[in-house]
């Protein structure tokens, strides 16, 4: 039975399993490399208090993703952020305060589970945002336009956090600012209806 309720040292050995998995995540690049055996050498636990907190790795990977999405929209900030603006400017605020922990997990090749729901509710948001402006009026492939933007911002995240761009995280911010303004000027005008 895995541990439910957590008390201070129970807590503190999942951040330690948490912290040991995803320094391992960042070095095999995949979940199915990692050993349980190897992560509680390295964290200095027993398998019997591995197994009291999770099933396998896999669990690890979901808890600690799911933990960074929860931390992130669980932002009383985020969730009160009155347009696309805002938004940004905490989601990178927020970025910025847990860049390293991104870092680990973009490493990895099964990290594109947890890119996918981060994306989704990102897209989500933004597009609920759009639809309660009443600066945008042109709604012609809103969706599409925002899920666009959203997955190239994160691809172009994944690149950053991997090592593989030049691209800065400052970059990436000044960026989205930058297209967020040119988007809401092209969706100020009202939509032509063809003829």
């Amino acid at each position: 039975m895995k541990v439910k309720n957590l008390n201070r040292s129970s807590a503190k050995t999942k951040r330690l399993i948490k912290s040991v998995f995803a320094e391992m995540l960042s070095e095999y690049k995949e979940i199915s490399k990692i050993s349980v055996s190897e992560l509680c050498n390295r964290a200095d636990i027993s398998r019997g208090t591995f197994y009291s907190h999770y099933d396998d790795t896999y669990g690890i990977a979901e808890d600690y993703e799911n933990e960074l999405i929860d931390r992130f929209f669980d932002n009383a900030k985020l969730v009160e952020a009155a347009n696309a603006e805002k938004f940004a400017e905490i989601f990178f605020r927020y970025i910025r305060e847990n860049d390293e922990n991104y870092k680990l997990l973009c490493r990895s090749n099964d990290f594109l589970f947890a890119a996918k729901k981060l994306t989704t509710i990102a897209t989500n948001k933004f597009l609920e945002l759009c639809n309660r402006d009443e600066r945008i009026k042109n709604k012609e492939y809103l969706a599409l336009d925002i899920a666009v933007f959203v997955n190239g911002i994160l691809c172009e995240y994944v690149k950053y956090c991997r090592g593989l761009s030049d691209v800065t995280l400052d970059d990436l911010d000044s960026y989205t600012k930058l297209w967020i303004r040119h988007f809401v000027e092209r969706r100020t005008q009202p939509q032509k209806n063809p003829g």
